[in-house]
């Protein structure tokens, strides 16, 4: 449950904290870390950070995936200077919840999962980005919206598996099969 309590100074500082625990995320990744784990309401995120971002604590950066936040040094300084203001249930729940979140955001980034409508269901596409560059896409069909849904959240934990085993598949030489003297 969130802290009715809390201040929207507060609020901006558990902002920075979350951004500084996770690192670059979305600003759909950091919205979803702050209330799931009852940090902050949805409502309460968008005022502060619309604050951070008009005092130049927070920055946006391009990212292959679309715009990452970034702390500025500025809120960097912020965040270390008045950090211990934040009360203990709130810092409690950043220290659980940042480490495993981070790992997350990361997969997110480096495996992104996105699904639209299309015409026979909903159309999904998969990849998978090593140093900022597509190793991998694989685009197919779902008939539900729900389908769909579980294809991209399950796709960050199952992709290097999935990546595996189709490389191994289609791109290794089986015992029987004699290599074509013309490669």
């Amino acid at each position: 449950m969130f802290d009715v309590h809390a201040t929207e100074e507060e609020d901006k500082l558990v902002l920075l904290c979350a951004l500084d625990r996770l690192g670059g995320c979305t600003e759909e990744q950091l919205l979803r870390f702050v209330v799931e784990t009852g940090l902050v309401s949805q409502f309460r995120f968008f005022l502060a950070l619309s604050g951070l971002k008009e005092a130049a604590l927070v920055r946006e950066s391009r990212h292959l995936e679309g715009m990452l936040l970034i702390l500025t040094p500025e809120g960097r300084q912020s965040m270390e200077l008045f950090a211990p203001r934040i009360r203990a249930s709130q810092q409690e729940k950043l220290k659980l919840h940042g480490a495993a979140w981070r790992r997350r955001v990361r997969d997110e980034l480096s495996m992104p999962a996105d699904f639209e409508p299309s015409g026979n269901g909903y159309a999904v596409t998969l990849r998978a980005l090593e140093s900022g560059e597509e190793i991998f896409s694989m685009k197919l069909t779902t008939a539900t919206r729900a389908q769909a849904k579980r294809f991209c959240a399950r796709w960050p934990q199952e992709a290097p598996y999935l990546y595996q085993t189709i490389m191994e598949r289609l791109g290794e030489l089986e015992q029987k099969e004699t290599p074509d003297p013309n490669e």
